[in-house]
């Protein structure tokens, strides 16, 4: 099972209403994949606990020490209206890594490899997934 270092920090001013705000990703998102929809709802879903009531964006953003490890780095980021930036926590803090891990196993095998993940939602429920590679080996 993998495991992460969640954020330890949390903010006051949670909000289940938002989980209703999220929860129609599958209409949101456009390109994604049925595997990416269904990891990216079960993680809103888990995130909605944490939010603050008002808020611009959210991240979970994985670290990989090394393609294809299962134990990394994890945080959580909430953007306020006035455009700061706090860590938050989510109700439980390894349910969103596992998740978001497994979509390895849906992608092609040349993007497996991957060593960081920013999964940035907005309220309106649309969501982005960006993968960050290690910089290519040189032969000489």
């Amino acid at each position: 099972m993998p495991r992460f270092a969640p954020a330890r920090r949390s903010l006051v001013g949670f909000s289940l209403a938002l989980l209703a705000a999220l929860a129609p990703l599958g209409a949101a998102a456009q390109k994604a994949s049925s595997a990416q929809v269904d990891a990216v709802s079960a993680v809103a879903e888990c995130l909605a606990t944490g939010l603050p009531q008002s808020w611009k964006r959210l991240q979970v953003i994985i670290e990989l020490r090394e393609p294809y490890a299962e134990i990394g780095g994890v945080r959580y980021l909430i953007t306020r209206p006035d455009d700061q930036v706090e860590p938050f926590r989510p109700c439980d803090p390894s349910l969103p890594p596992v998740k978001l891990l497994a979509l390895r196993d849906s992608q092609p095998a040349a993007e497996r490899g991957w060593t960081k993940l920013i999964l940035t939602m907005q309220p309106d429920a649309s969501f982005d997934m960006k993968y960050e590679y290690p910089p290519a080996l040189q032969t000489k």
